[in-house]
């Protein structure tokens, strides 16, 4: 079980000094945001909503959020990506088909969904971890936390501060 840490903007930021890192989430879902990168752990219990509650909270906070996916799979699949929404960046022959770089723009209902679809199959096999680099703020991370902590159990578990020189 998770151990709460704080809840409210104020308390995380009482003193003053610079965060560089927080974790948060429930026992289902794992966050840990940076200004320039977030990664997620999704527990195999994560359910469709939950994912779909997370990543779409990405979408409204930030809309030019984007993440790049690397797919292994026929050269005739490539369409059926593109054809929902996803932006080919590159590909070459690999083994077992061809290594695949798409960007899913979470501005695009479609590919954002089509993204989600894919994290759920995912989650019928295990865990799945993501990793987002973006351009954010504490404060966007602030809203991050704002708009999930509606999740039951959803609490800042970790945070560090940037050594003061």
């Amino acid at each position: 079980m998770l151990k709460e840490v704080s809840r409210s903007k104020d308390e995380i930021l009482y003193d003053g000094r610079d965060i560089s890192y927080i974790e948060m989430g429930s026992d289902k879902i794992e966050l840990s945001c940076t200004i320039g990168k977030i990664k997620i752990w999704f527990g195999k219990q994560a359910t469709v909503q939950d994912v779909s509650k997370v990543l779409q909270c990405f979408s409204r906070i930030d809309s030019s959020f984007v993440h790049e996916t690397e797919i292994i799979c026929d050269y005739d699949q490539i369409p059926l990506y593109e054809n929902n929404d996803y932006t080919l960046i590159s590909y070459g022959r690999s083994e077992g088909g061809y290594k695949v770089i798409f960007n899913v723009q979470f501005s695009k209902e479609h590919a954002l969904n089509y993204f989600i679809e894919s994290i759920v199959s995912e989650l019928k096999e295990g865990e799945v971890n993501k990793t987002f680099h973006w351009n954010g703020s504490m404060a966007m991370i602030m809203l991050i936390f704002n708009e999930l902590r509606s999740m039951e159990g959803w609490n800042i578990t970790k945070k560090e501060y940037r050594e003061e020189e």
